[in-house]
């Protein structure tokens, strides 16, 4: 049951979030406007956006093995960068982390892995 009324109330805040963005108003003059708490549209939209990542390639969430490919653009690499400097193992996924990685994606990566496990 708690399942079904949260994708209603997430299918409701999906066509809100829609409405704002369409409607050219800041998303606090748009809420201020549809008397809606602005901390409320803050929290769906990230709610909203985090399942969408999740459900776009997280094996933990989906239970099926799912590729991405993954590009690395970067001009002047050194060699340190290429050794392992960590290697994370879980209920049957591993996470190789190597010297040089992204800060940014690697701190989105553990926030996913971390909602997961909450859940």
């Amino acid at each position: 049951m708690k399942t079904s009324k949260h994708e209603i109330l997430k299918a409701q805040w999906q066509k809100l979030i829609r409405e704002q963005s369409e409607s050219g108003l800041s998303i606090r003059e748009w809420c201020r406007r549809n008397d809606i708490s602005h901390g409320k549209y803050y929290y769906w939209q990230r709610v909203i956006r985090e399942e969408a990542l999740i459900k776009a390639g997280t094996l933990a969430v989906t239970g099926q093995t799912q590729f991405v490919e993954v590009s690395q653009n970067i001009t002047d690499t050194k060699d340190d960068n290429k050794y392992t400097c960590a290697i994370l193992r879980s209920n049957g996924i591993e996470i190789e982390i190597l010297n040089g990685a992204d800060p940014n994606t690697l701190a989105l990566v553990l926030n996913l892995i971390g909602k997961v496990y909450e859940n």
